[in-house]
């Protein structure tokens, strides 16, 4: 009767053992027909593209400017750009766990897809803005749209 108990907990083991290793099997082909986990890059060409620096202000407001001229592109009140807020602290809390600070500006990039992608150059994260929805997608698109839109009327300001 002893050597009995110790066959019905070996047979548990077994089927424990063997259930986590249906489980893994059934869960990494989900994985794999789903795309779940993968790391993700931008793959097309770059068809515009801007450096930019955003800033917290006392007084709530987050404004971005260019890096290459330094002029303010948007700026959004207490309650506006929730999205864009949420992208640059998770940059700027990524850049303090590095002990960096903002001096080097973030890439906002389109590519010739329609992908929108949004990389800190100092954290190495990546950030494909499509996976959002359309409503968080158009802020970030509507900076880059802005900003090419000074870089444009600057250029044609200085060759006047």
């Amino acid at each position: 009767m002893h050597e009995n108990r110790w066959e019905v907990v070996h047979r548990r083991a077994l089927f424990a053992v063997i259930a986590i290793a249906c489980a893994t099997v059934v869960m990494v082909g989900v994985a794999r027909l789903t795309g779940a986990g993968e790391f993700y890059t931008p793959e097309g060409q770059p068809v515009a593209s801007a450096k930019l620096h955003f800033t917290d202000e006392a007084d709530g407001v987050v404004a971005v400017y260019s890096a290459a001229n330094g002029s303010r592109i948007i700026q959004y009140g207490k309650d506006e750009g929730g999205f864009v807020r949420v992208v640059m602290r998770g940059f700027a809390r990524q850049r303090r766990l590095l002990g960096e600070g903002s001096e080097v500006p973030v890439e906002l990039t389109r590519y010739d897809d329609g992908q929108l992608w949004i990389m800190d150059p100092v954290s190495e994260r990546y950030v494909y803005l499509g996976a959002f929805g359309d409503d968080n997608f158009d802020a970030f698109d509507e900076i880059l749209t802005r900003e090419q839109q000074t870089a444009s009327i600057r250029s044609t300001e200085s060759s006047l």
